[in-house]
Order: C-alpha cells, then structure tokens, then sequence
C-alpha cells in the first residue's frame, strides 16, 4: 500500500513502518521507508531513532564518496541522503 501513490497517507504510513522496522532493527528497510516518509521523518529529533538513521545515512554517504574519489563508482546514490547530509552539516555549522 505504501507504494501506491494514491494513498493519501503514504508519508503517515511510511514513517510508521520505518519505526516497525527501525525496532525490529531492520535499519537498510527502517532507512528507506524514513525516506519515503519525507517530512515526517524528523531529522533534527533527538531520539535513538533518528540518531540511528542519520548515522546510517552518514555511512552510507561516507561510503560513496570513498568510491568515487577513488574513480570506482560514479554518484549515483539516492539524493534524498545528501539532503540530510546537507542539512547535518548546515546545523553543524549553524551552532558550531
């Protein structure tokens, strides 16, 4: 159901399931439905739950860029992760 776009509440539905998963820690799935649930999935909270998705997403991050500076890979990774990085870090330097 989450993957049809007609469902009015697809955002409510995938941040519910992202928490599901995130307990069941299934974090890969918990990460991609948190992704899925756009705005609802809130990157400036400060609980265990998404201290644990963002540093999935730093990883993940971490790990592409290590590919591409080494010419192995080129960026083709989901952009809605550099958003959070971005996001991070502009609330990094924001509060030094």
């Amino acid at each position: 159901m989450i993957d049809e776009d007609s469902f009015p509440e697809k955002q409510l539905a995938a941040s519910i399931a992202s928490k599901v998963f995130y307990f069941l820690e299934e974090h890969d799935d918990a990460l991609r439905l948190a992704l899925e649930a756009g705005d609802r999935f809130d990157i400036y909270a400060d609980t265990l739950y998404a201290e644990t998705l963002i540093s999935k997403c730093i990883d993940i991050y971490t790990e592409k860029q290590v590919l591409i500076v080494d010419n192995k890979e080129q960026a083709n990774f989901d952009p809605r992760i550099e958003e959070i990085i971005n996001k991070k870090f502009q609330e990094a330097f924001k509060y030094g």
